[in-house]
């Protein structure tokens, strides 16, 4: 019986090293997948209000003369969110009308039923959890927006797509379930997602 030329040592080094080398690269994918979604984010943030500034029932989604209430849904982000809501207040107002920016988790949102509300912005990605969104913003006839790859393909009235240019992205299905009015140049000129 031939002898391996590695002492044992030197095999459990190898091995560990490999292993550490494996654990890295899923942990350095992790944090690409992360920056990724930090930067969606951003761009989101700042597109949210335009799209929401295509509805053309907007004015009428405040409360009296009150601001416009706008929703940031979250699984579990803490600072994260703080920060995209500090961004959107920044905004000021759409359409002229003033801001009020809410941090709600998902799990919460049963607490909204009932109020007056204009927009939902998925400020993380939701998985599962997205079908409770979407039922609550079609029964309360709110814009949804998510910045994240693949959810205006399960139901989010409005994200972006992003190519050499970012482009406000729509789902068709989606505007027409929620009762929403879309002003027709902002149609025009976004993306469209019309499944066949």
């Amino acid at each position: 019986m031939k002898r391996s030329k590695w002492p044992w040592p030197r095999r459990i080094a190898w091995a560990i090293a490999a292993a550490l080398s494996l654990l890295a690269s899923s942990w350095l994918g992790a944090i690409a997948a992360d920056e990724q979604d930090a930067r969606r984010l951003a761009v989101g943030i700042n597109l949210f209000p335009a799209v929401l500034a295509a509805d053309q029932d907007i004015a009428a989604k405040r409360d009296g003369s009150g601001p416009l209430r706008l929703l940031l849904v979250h699984r579990d982000e803490g600072a994260l969110i703080e920060e995209l809501a500090a961004t959107l207040r920044d905004k000021g107002a759409i359409r002229g009308i003033p801001l009020h920016v809410e941090i709600v988790a998902v799990d919460n949102l049963a607490a909204f039923e009932g109020e007056q509300a204009a927009g939902v912005f998925l400020a993380q990605r939701l998985g599962e959890d997205i079908a409770a969104i979407l039922n609550f913003s079609r029964r309360h006839q709110l814009l949804t927006f998510s910045p994240f790859e693949g959810d205006v393909e399960r139901g989010v009235v409005a994200g972006m797509a992003v190519s050499d240019r970012v482009m406000p992205y729509v789902n068709v299905e989606a505007i027409s379930a929620s009762g929403l009015r879309i002003k027709p140049f902002f149609l025009k000129i976004a993306e469209r997602y019309e499944r066949r």
